[in-house]
C-alpha cells in the first residue's frame, strides 16, 4: 500500500467509529470508548503523515 491507500483506509475506519458516534442509544461508556478511538486514528493518521514526509526521524 502507498501512502494515500494507508491515508485513506485509516480515514476510512475513523469515520466509520464517527458514523457510530450518531447512534443515540449508544451508554456513556460506549460513546467514551469511541471518543478515543477516534482521537487514536488521529494519532496514527498524524504518524502516517509525518513517516511519510519523513518528519519526526531522529538527526545523527
Amino acid at each position: 500500500m502507498n501512502y494515500q491507500e494507508i491515508k485513506s483506509h485509516l480515514e476510512a475506519m475513523q469515520m466509520q467509529l464517527a458514523n457510530k458516534m450518531q447512534n443515540p442509544n449508544l451508554s456513556i461508556d460506549e460513546k467514551a470508548e469511541l471518543k478515543r478511538a477516534i482521537a487514536n486514528y488521529d494519532y496514527i493518521i498524524e504518524l502516517t503523515c509525518m513517516n511519510h514526509f519523513e518528519r519526526g526521524t531522529a538527526i545523527h
